[in-house]
This record gives structure tokens, C-alpha cells and sequence, in this order.
């Protein structure tokens, strides 16, 4: 799943907001059955450094684990997502999301893509019906309200 915005902003600037440690429950409000991010723990490190890692807490109070897999300040930051304590356990394995920062017009394009890797073969229907139904939606949900609290900053 893909999805594009595009902010006006000094690219350093987005990527410093949309990567940074604190921005997830600014951005990550929720959509459908995908519960809203409501903070953040256990950081074992600085959040620009590959191998970091943290608890992500949802607020129906169910967790996942997050890690940095890249970071190349201001132009490409990505992330794994795994063990998770809600349904999601059933059908994947991990998340990776990605993000990509291009300088646009006076601004700054973003482009996020989020790839699921199920459990199995029988997991990857009701995975992909999720993806179609609620994370897509919950992608677009995130992108917009990024745009709303950059533009606040």
C-alpha cells in the first residue's frame, strides 16, 4: 500500500517532523478498527539510529514493537512493526513502512508505502481484505493529519 502528500516545507524540516520520536500519537489518530497510537515507551535509543527500538501502545491498550531499519536523514526513514498483542498476530508476521522525501515545488513530496508479510497462505486473504478495507483508509487518515499538524508546528 502506497499513499503521497505533499507539504509545504523545507524538506529537512518534514522529514524532522514526520521521523521524529514524539509524532506518532499527532499523526496516528486511528481509522476503522485500527485504534489510535496513544504513546510510546521503552526507547532504547536515539530514534535516528538503525536498530532503535520502542513499545507502541494503541489506545484499546494493545501494543507492537517498533524498530528502525534506515534512516538517511531528510530523504529516506523506514521502520519494522512486529509482535503485536491484537488480531493482527493471527495473520502477519511483521509491517515494514517506508518513507521517502523529495523536494517538490517549493515544497516537499512524501510517500509512504507499508507492506504486511502473513503468517501463511490461508493468512493472506482476511490480510489483504484488511489492507484493502481498513489500512488504506488509516494511511490516508495518518497523511492528512500530518499536513494538519506540520502546518501547526
Amino acid at each position: 500500500m502506497t499513499q503521497e502528500i505533499w507539504l509545504p516545507g523545507p524538506i529537512a524540516d518534514v522529514f524532522d517532523f514526520v521521523a521524529g520520536e514524539d509524532v506518532l500519537p499527532k499523526i496516528l489518530t486511528g481509522y476503522g478498527l485500527v485504534p489510535a497510537v496513544a504513546f510510546t515507551s521503552d526507547v532504547s535509543g536515539p530514534w535516528d539510529q538503525v536498530g532503535s527500538h520502542r513499545i507502541v501502545h494503541l489506545a484499546d491498550g494493545s501494543t507492537a514493537e517498533e524498530s528502525v531499519t534506515h534512516y538517511d536523514h531528510a530523504s529516506y526513514f523506514a521502520y519494522r512493526v512486529s509482535n503485536p498483542s491484537f488480531s493482527l498476530k493471527h495473520l502477519m508476521v511483521d509491517a515494514r513502512g517506508q518513507f521517502w522525501f523529495m523536494e517538490e515545488k517549493g515544497g516537499t513530496r512524501v510517500k509512504w508505502t507499508y507492506s504486511f508479510a502473513a503468517k501463511n497462505r490461508l493468512a493472506r486473504i482476511p490480510l489483504a481484505l484488511f489492507v484493502k478495507t481498513q489500512w488504506s483508509g488509516y494511511m490516508r487518515t495518518c497523511l492528512h493529519n500530518v499536513v494538519g499538524n506540520f502546518a501547526g508546528k
